[in-house]
């Protein structure tokens, strides 16, 4: 949900506490003429709003609330809290002296990515194990479905999420980068998983194979993930997911795929020499991250 949803949506729920609670002796002057005119503006205009009501709001100003049409006021200034019973009669302020801030448009696409592959994940899994036996589920870096030699970090992060989604699950995962030591490198840290194959343990990659394609464009993201065995390449679940392309996703799309190493390789020539086709069938794939 964007933070266009989320703050109207939070504004709704204050509103229905400043109709239902009125501010007393606890609160604090500015805080209680505050919600006192928020008060006084809603019983003109609209019916007690029920505390647990489902209340969507899209537009800034309106909301719905148990499928009638309320109006929502913004109000900057109000800090955010609660009035709670003090026992006596009155009221409590507890919150704090600074205004709602809005939630962070990348933290809020960076969730989404994250939700998006738990989705998957259940998709995956929503026959339990039936028919999977005893197997283990070995999860692998995502390929670019026109390349499946290239991946991305937005690839390489469907695959970790995935040992977390399926360990939570209760499917049973195994790490195979595991290095045949514990590497410690004095002043960087000590590390025992690598994708340096001379380094690895090089276990023989039996089980449950977990990967899959994705495609974006200027606009979108598709996600086709597949579990399949090892020994002979039975597909057994599949799961699929679409979502909008964010400033998150174009830089973990950018980020690893595409350019390469061959880059490096690639001579600086004349524009005549260039008319070739590889040449020109290089330049045109620096095109394609959109």
């Amino acid at each position: 949900m964007s933070s266009h949803c989320l703050r109207p949506a939070l504004l709704a729920v204050l509103l229905a506490a400043a109709v239902l609670l009125p501010a007393t002796a606890g609160a604090d002057d500015a805080t209680a003429a505050a919600l006192a005119r928020r008060n006084a503006d809603a019983a003109a205009g609209a019916a007690r709003l029920d505390p647990g009501a489902g209340t969507t709001a899209r537009h800034l100003g309106k909301a719905q609330v148990d499928g009638a049409r309320r109006p929502i006021f913004a109000a900057p200034g109000v800090p955010a809290g609660v009035l709670t019973p003090d026992g006596a009669g009155g009221y409590v302020w507890i919150g704090t002296a600074e205004p709602v801030p809005a939630p962070s448009q990348e933290h809020v696409a960076a969730r989404e990515i994250r939700l998006q592959i738990r989705e998957m994940a259940a998709q995956l899994f929503e026959r339990g194990t039936t028919g999977l036996g005893s197997g283990v589920a070995l999860p692998a870096s995502f390929v670019n479905q026109d390349d499946l030699d290239s991946t991305s970090a937005f690839g390489r992060y469907i695959a970790e999420q995935m040992f977390y989604e399926l360990n939570q699950l209760g499917i049973p995962v195994r790490e195979y980068r595991t290095m045949k030591s514990v590497l410690t490198r004095p002043e960087e840290g000590e590390f025992v998983i690598t994708r340096d194959m001379a380094q690895a343990a090089r276990p023989r990659p039996s089980g449950l194979a977990l990967s899959g394609t994705y495609y974006f464009d200027k606009h979108n993201v598709f996600v086709n993930a597949r579990l399949f065995d090892t020994k002979d390449g039975l597909v057994l679940r599949t799961a699929n997911m679409v979502f909008p392309q964010t400033p998150v996703t174009r830089a973990m799309l950018t980020k690893g795929g595409g350019m390469r190493l061959r880059a490096a390789q690639t001579e600086v020539k004349s524009l005549a020499d260039m008319k070739d086709d590889t040449s020109l069938q290089f330049m045109f794939q620096q095109n394609t991250l959109h």
